[in-house]
Order: structure tokens, then sequence, then C-alpha cells
């Protein structure tokens, strides 16, 4: 596991970006390369702090958020996903819990429920919360050995991270259309 002072952390996370610049983008044509374009520089800061690759915070930040455009990353800031532990329990990065609606598949069958989920200060946060649940969770402990491999992290990661048995296939499918593992280099 990797312990980062909050002043070595603050070093290799990048200044705060222009929400309004990052959503614009999202918004416009051609937002998939702009939307790569602001995340990459926020994955590899990640990477030094965690050491985790970044094409794989990449794409999921993709998958999860709609490429920055789902109403949970638009009004949140929440890139991930990420629930909060209990409606008001943010964990230690983000800002308060708000509720929306979504669907669970556990237990069986799939069905509708209202959820909170962590709303963060900005997309730094966002991604920083990401590399601090990844490298401290025991739920992705068995990802950590193969971090060199994104490949292989993400296969690892999948199996407690999502429900959806095709999730690090689509995580891999975007490191592949997007080039994403120069991030990596």
């Amino acid at each position: 596991m990797i312990h980062i002072g909050l002043a070595a952390l603050l070093a290799v996370v990048p200044p705060p970006i222009d929400q309004a610049s990052v959503r614009d983008a999202a918004l416009s044509s051609g937002f998939q390369e702009a939307y790569v374009g602001s995340a990459g520089p926020i994955a590899r800061a990640i990477h030094a702090a965690y050491d985790i690759p970044a094409s794989v915070t990449v794409a999921q930040s993709i998958l999860e958020s709609n490429w920055g455009r789902s109403k949970l990353s638009v009004n949140e800031l929440n890139y991930f996903g990420f629930k909060c532990v209990t409606p008001t329990s943010p964990g230690p990065i983000a800002l308060r819990c708000a509720s929306y609606p979504t669907t669970e598949c556990i237990p069986a069958p799939c069905h509708p429920v209202d959820a909170f989920f962590r709303s963060y200060a900005s997309i730094s946060d966002s991604f920083r919360d990401y590399g601090r649940l990844l490298t401290t969770s025991s739920n992705y402990a068995a990802a950590l050995p193969v971090r060199d491999d994104p490949d292989a992290f993400v296969r690892a990661v999948a199996r407690k991270y999502a429900t959806d048995p095709e999730y690090a296939n689509k995580v891999i499918r975007l490191m592949d259309l997007y080039d994403l593992r120069r991030f990596d280099r």
C-alpha cells in the first residue's frame, strides 16, 4: 500500500480545472477526445500518487460518467459512481452525499432504488478518491500486485467494482479504442 502525505499529493495533483470548460468540452462535438485530454493529466497525477494505471482510471471514468455528461458527474463531480458509506458519511474526500435513483442487481433481480452518492468539490477530488479507494480497500487488494498490467488490473478490480459481467471488457475496449495506454508510458 502506498502512503502519501498531503503535501506530496498536492505536488502531483494538477491545479484545479475550470469546471465550466470541462462541461463545455463534454457537450461539444469531438467531446470524447476533449474529455480524454482533460482526464488524462489528472489520471497521470493519480498514478503518481497511488501507482495505479492511468489508462484504467481514464477508461473507468468514461464508462462511469458517460464522458463527464452524466447527471452525477455534472452535478456532483462524481466521475466513478461512488456511493456514500451511509446517507450522511461521504468519506474523507467528498463533501456530502446526494440522493439519486439507480438500479441495483444485488439481490437479484435488478430493481430501482434511491441511493446516496458522493459529491465532490472538484474533478481532481473525485479522481483522488478513486485512487485512495482502490489502494486502501480490501475489495481491490488482488488488483494491486498486477498494477503494471492494465488489463489484468481492471479485471481484478471489476470483480468487486461492478455487477456487470462485461465491465472489464468494456473498460479494456475503451482503453484500446482511445489509445488510453499512452497515459501509462
